[in-house]
């Protein structure tokens, strides 16, 4: 590990590649003032933190020798944890190094404040093209006319705002007589159901009740009508579609029904397919996808892109009090269209469901570029 100055970037770079090769890479980079002249004359330059693995280097010399002298590959014995990590490391030193490589030729001087700003949009959970894009835009709002810090934020709150302004979010909770919750297991969709009937019945005054489709986990069953005892709401427990269907005319005088359903490995198609044999997704019913704000955003994309089919009104993500980066929620409603209705963020029910509007999620993430 090694660390160089230089008056540009593009030099530091270059310094970097005659030194420690073109596998040298680039942990950290900052603009520095020199003082010269007792502190009279303050110059601006480049600082760079560079390293090179000793084995990346030995690996080079030894490839130019013959084949006959090359060490043989040794077994992989990295865990897939670990190599999942490893694969996040290199992703974000790509981003890195095209961030710096794209800035490399910009006006020198771009305020520390400015270069701190994008570094925080760059690590938002959020797709790379659209945080290039924000930094994009906040470079070209400087340039124009040398707007401070809180300004600068505000042109990026306005610039999310835009992102979603097509996206509805009127919240949908009891538009509809069926309220289904739909997502992979450990999200805490019994949980979150038990929160909404309670504020259906508490704050809005409905007759609730419940059917539970997750005949997988006995838990799951007895947690659900311990909610109804407590909300003295009634309860069916449904097998099949014809079951699904006798439930429903049980209930057919109450204002509101919440569907509860099984926590299955949704990556698996078969398990949707299932899912839509035994639930009618029609008109009558809104369906929400339970996310939890724990798990990566390529992950919650891939179980949408499973549930897509069966019709999704919105999401409702879980967990927010165990992230301290909640951008992700702002992700997903700008890549899929599709509003946010609640959020929760403890276990206690009703008190920890938050209704979501579009200024409190930008506002979620104007949070985390706070410098």
């Amino acid at each position: 590990m090694k660390k160089y100055k230089a008056d540009t970037m593009q030099e530091a770079m270059e310094l970097v590649r005659l030194e420690l090769g073109n596998d040298a890479v680039i942990l950290n980079s900052k603009a520095v003032k020199t003082n010269k002249f007792f502190g009279l004359v303050t110059k601006k330059s480049v600082e760079v933190i560079a390293a090179v693995d000793d084995v990346v280097m030995e690996q080079n010399i030894k490839s130019k020798h013959s084949a006959r002298n090359e060490v043989p590959p040794q077994p992989n014995n990295i865990s897939s944890f670990e190599q999942e990590k490893l694969l996040d490391s290199i992703q974000e030193m790509k981003r890195m190094m095209k961030h710096l490589t794209k800035n490399a030729g910009r006006n020198p001087d771009v305020p520390d404040y400015l270069i701190l700003l994008e570094e925080k949009v760059t690590k938002l959970d959020l797709d790379p093209s659209f945080t290039e894009e924000i930094n994009d835009y906040l470079y070209r709002m400087w340039q124009n006319n040398h707007p401070s810090l809180q300004e600068l934020l505000e042109h990026t709150e306005e610039k999310m705002q835009e992102a979603i302004s097509d996206v509805y979010f009127e919240n949908r909770s009891f538009l509809q007589k069926y309220i289904c919750l739909v997502g992979p297991t450990g999200v805490g969709k019994t949980t979150t159901l038990a929160k909404l009937a309670a504020t259906a019945k508490l704050k809005h005054g409905k007759k609730v009740g419940f059917i539970t489709t997750d005949t997988y986990r006995i838990a799951a069953i007895e947690q659900l009508k311990t909610y109804a005892n407590i909300l003295e709401a009634p309860i069916e427990v449904c097998y099949s579609a014809e079951d699904f269907h006798k439930a429903k005319m049980k209930l057919t005088d109450l204002d509101v029904v919440f569907i509860d359903t099984a926590g299955r490995n949704y990556l698996n198609k078969q398990y949707v397919k299932e899912l839509e044999e035994i639930l009618n997704f029609g008109d009558e019913m809104s369906t929400f996808l339970v996310l939890s704000l724990a798990s990566k955003v390529q992950d919650m994309k891939k179980i949408t892109e499973q549930f897509w089919d069966i019709g999704i009104d919105q999401f409702i993500f879980t967990k927010m009090d165990e992230t301290t980066g909640p951008s992700a929620l702002f992700e997903m409603t700008r890549h899929y269209k599709k509003g946010t209705a609640f959020v929760t963020n403890g276990q206690n029910v009703p008190e920890d469901l938050l209704e979501m509007t579009k200024d409190k999620m930008v506002d979620c993430v104007i949070e985390e570029l706070k410098i």
